[in-house]
């Protein structure tokens, strides 16, 4: 082995030791906070649970529950939803199981056939995907009782996701609030045309290869963290060719090692992968990254894991309310945490405050974690000129451009 190549080995070594160094600093810090404020919210539920059932005219307001049977707690959170109901004199809920065929299309569709004003998706991201799909553009409520491993959207709106008896209560009771939903459609490389949608971060290349490639075993021992031992096993693949038209905006030809469409932008452990992606903001957020090594994936990670708001070249984000994506090559594609195979491009379409969902809080995951709000202000779409990719900002266009 060359010596050039034996210090890219240690260099390479070395970043992603000080990754996972970081990684798991902070998975230590936004521990200790999310068990205190669990704790917080668990407490306010068992001191004030009568006003908040007393707060609305219960009688007649059906609920629907689609759950996901697969999941552990799956029988224990449907006997919790009878009590709940009960206990707010509502009737009995309409209860049903997705499949594997169907993630609750069907499901949610009976249940607005049967009048319910809450559908109560209880399962991972995919179940409420399917849900929230049926419901968008409708006046019916979604609930969520997240069950998957990453329940990155019940994250993102603010639920305490780790008290299910809490998020019970949010689903029936909790304040209602309006998000966006991104229209997506997926070409495929026989031409055939998928339309789906997403609520949390649609993405092609590496996410989509992390997704795809999770082993399913680890996911129930570990948890969300077996994305992270897929992730070292991809981060190093090399970078695809792109072009990017976002609303009005000519196309730009980029090389990526991943693209991102993001209607909202925390991960787990609260890390803030995109702080300007808002699920309310009638926006979504394009974000193309370009790392060329493994110094390249530190910085990122680090960007992510620790909020910095400081620019970096590798990591480029623009705000749009549409948004075409085009593969020189297929390319694997996810959406918010589903791998759906490969596609050859992608058109997406925000559809502002389509969904009203039950339990958000209007600072979302900041309400759990904390946040840093200080890339909030510069971060946002000009309403002249609008923002152009650059290196690592958002940047106006200059006046009379």
């Amino acid at each position: 082995m060359t010596t050039e190549a034996l210090s890219a080995l240690l260099w390479t070594t070395l970043a992603l030791a000080a990754i996972l160094l970081v990684a798991v600093v902070w998975l230590g810090v936004a521990h200790q906070r999310l068990r205190r404020r669990t704790a917080e919210l668990t407490q306010e539920l068992e001191t004030k649970p009568a006003d908040r059932a007393l707060s609305a005219d219960a009688s007649g307001r059906l609920v629907a529950v689609v759950v996901n049977p697969t999941k552990d707690s799956s029988d224990d959170v449907v006997r919790q939803i009878h009590s709940a109901c009960s206990r707010a004199g509502m009737p009995a809920p309409l209860v049903m199981a997705s499949s594997a065929e169907d993630p609750g299309h069907e499901m949610t569709r009976r249940a607005l056939e049967a009048g319910a004003v809450v559908v109560i998706a209880a399962g991972g991201d995919g179940t409420v995907r399917a849900v929230a799909a049926e419901l968008t553009g409708s006046e019916t409520a979604l609930g969520i009782v997240p069950l998957g491993t990453g329940n990155l959207f019940a994250r993102n709106v603010g639920l305490p996701y780790q008290d299910l008896r809490a998020c019970v209560d949010e689903a029936l009771h909790g304040r209602s609030h309006r998000v966006d939903s991104l229209d997506l459609s997926l070409e495929r490389a026989d031409g055939r045309i998928d339309e789906e949608i997403s609520l949390v971060i649609a993405g092609g290349g590496l996410d989509a290869e992390v997704m795809g490639d999770t082993r399913d075993a680890l996911k129930q021992r570990a948890g969300w963290l077996a994305y992270g031992e897929a992730g070292l096993r991809h981060i190093m693949g090399s970078r695809s060719s792109i072009t990017i038209t976002v609303d009005d905006g000519e196309a730009q030809p980029h090389r990526v090692r991943s693209v991102l469409l993001a209607n909202c932008g925390s991960l787990q452990a609260g890390m803030v992968l995109v702080p300007s992606a808002k699920f309310d903001d009638g926006h979504m957020d394009a974000v193309l990254f370009s790392p060329r090594h493994a110094w390249d994936w530190a910085r990122i990670m680090a960007k992510t894991v620790t909020r910095f708001a400081a620019d970096i070249p590798v990591m480029t984000v623009r705000q749009a309310k549409r948004a075409t994506v085009t593969m020189d090559e297929p390319m694997p594609f996810q959406i918010d945490g589903d791998a759906v195979g490969e596609v050859v491009s992608v058109s997406a379409r925000v559809r502002p405050h389509a969904l009203v969902v039950n339990g958000v809080s209007v600072r979302g995951i900041a309400d759990l974690e904390a946040t840093d709000e200080d890339t909030e202000s510069d971060q946002r779409t000009d309403p002249d000129g609008g923002p152009q990719f650059t290196e690592g900002r958002i940047t106006k266009e200059p006046q009379g451009a």
